[in-house]
Formats: structure tokens, C-alpha cells, sequence
């Protein structure tokens, strides 16, 4: 029990708590600026600094889209735990991302340099679906290739 606990649901845990972490002040649109500007600046050095902001921008939005796929992929895992209908743990899956998103987006409400932002709630869903769909096919192209066998 206590290894199950350790090897399923530690890591969703520790996911989670590095989620929301990444939505205090220290992870807001001035503090990354300060890395990824300089970072975009060097290797894109003809950028206009307009350009620069929407790749900024680009790019924290695509950490929203990883951070939940990472976490969908968690999810999936520690619910698959003990169960066997795939569609129900799928969606619990979502369920459970939508939620994690909304509550971090809640959190946001209470920091000093950040906001909720419901298309943020958005692109968190789209990591998680996005994950749940390569988890997806992987299981039905694992099914039908062993029953070929």
C-alpha cells in the first residue's frame, strides 16, 4: 500500500504542488521576461522587441500546454492504477485536469502580479486532452499490434 502510494500518487502529488508553484509571482510575465527575453534576444537577434514579447508570450502559453500534459499523464497513470474501463478513467482524467486548472487559475486571483484567465484554463485542458490522445492511440496501436501477433 505504502509503495503504491509512493510509486502513483507521490508523483502526481509533487506535479501538482510544482504547478502551482509556477503560479506565484515568481513565475509571472516580469520575472520570466527577465530569462526568456535575453535567451530569444540572443539567438533571434533581428526580432523587433513587438516580436520578442509575442514569442515571450508564445512560449509561456506552451509551458501552460506542458505542464498539464505532464500532468494528464499522471493523472491517467495513478487512475489506471485499478481500474480497467478505459473511457471512465479517461474521463476522470479530464475531469481532474479541468479541475487542477481551475483551482491554479483561483490561485492566481490571490498573487500580487497575476491574474485568472479562463483561456489560460483553456490551454491547460489542451495539454491534458492532448495528452490523453497520444495515450490513446498508443493503447489502441499497442491492442491491435499484439492481437496481429
Amino acid at each position: 500500500m505504502i509503495i503504491r502510494i509512493l510509486e502513483y500518487w507521490a508523483p502526481l502529488l509533487l506535479w501538482l504542488i510544482t504547478i502551482f508553484s509556477f503560479s506565484t509571482d515568481a513565475f509571472s510575465k516580469v520575472e520570466t521576461s527577465r530569462i526568456i527575453v535575453p535567451i530569444l534576444t540572443f539567438f533571434f537577434p533581428f526580432l523587433s522587441p513587438h516580436e520578442i514579447e509575442v514569442w515571450h508570450a508564445v512560449i509561456r502559453k506552451c509551458a501552460h500546454v506542458t505542464e498539464y500534459s505532464i500532468l494528464a499523464v499522471l493523472a491517467y497513470r495513478t487512475m489506471r492504477l485499478d481500474r480497467t474501463d478505459l473511457n471512465r478513467i479517461r474521463l476522470r482524467t479530464v475531469v481532474f485536469v479541468f479541475l487542477a486548472a481551475l483551482f491554479d487559475e483561483f490561485h492566481q486571483r490571490f498573487t500580487a502580479s497575476r491574474g485568472p484567465s479562463i483561456s489560460d484554463v483553456g490551454n491547460d485542458c489542451l495539454g491534458g486532452l492532448s495528452a490523453l490522445w497520444v495515450i490513446a492511440t498508443y493503447e489502441t496501436w499497442r491492442l491491435r499490434s499484439r492481437s496481429v501477433l
